[in-house]
């Protein structure tokens, strides 16, 4: 005659431990490895200064964009490329026509080229 008596998983059965054991173990490899990716990949936050936004402005509207360092002019480049208005083209042509680096003049190219393929 068989018991009735319900199987539990806990009652003595090594592969459940082993089991247990190896999911703890790859929880705190993931936990670890998840906390150094995201400590060496943190973004740097940037703050940017009201007033030297709007110099950086007026000096672009004026044609001294030359005055500014490679990263504000590659920049200024790719955030015309986002807003991309009339005025924005005008403003990259202007860019790649008086350029000196070949890599804004590049970016302005692209720039100019995303701008007209959307069709609004």
């Amino acid at each position: 005659m068989r018991c009735a008596a319900p199987r539990t998983l806990l009652s003595n059965n090594p592969a459940l431990f082993l089991f247990l054991g190896v999911f703890a173990v790859g929880a705190i490899f993931f936990a670890l490895g998840s906390a150094i990716i995201r400590a060496q990949t943190r973004p740097v936050p940037r703050t940017v200064d009201p007033d030297e936004a709007e110099r950086v402005i007026l000096s672009v509207s004026k044609g001294g964009l030359a005055a500014e360092s490679f990263e504000v002019r590659l920049d200024y480049v790719e955030r015309l490329a986002i807003v991309g208005q009339p005025w924005c083209v005008d403003e990259l042509e202007a860019i790649r026509a008086n350029e000196s680096d070949a890599r804004v003049r590049d970016a302005a190219d692209a720039a100019l080229t995303v701008i007209r393929s959307r069709s609004y």
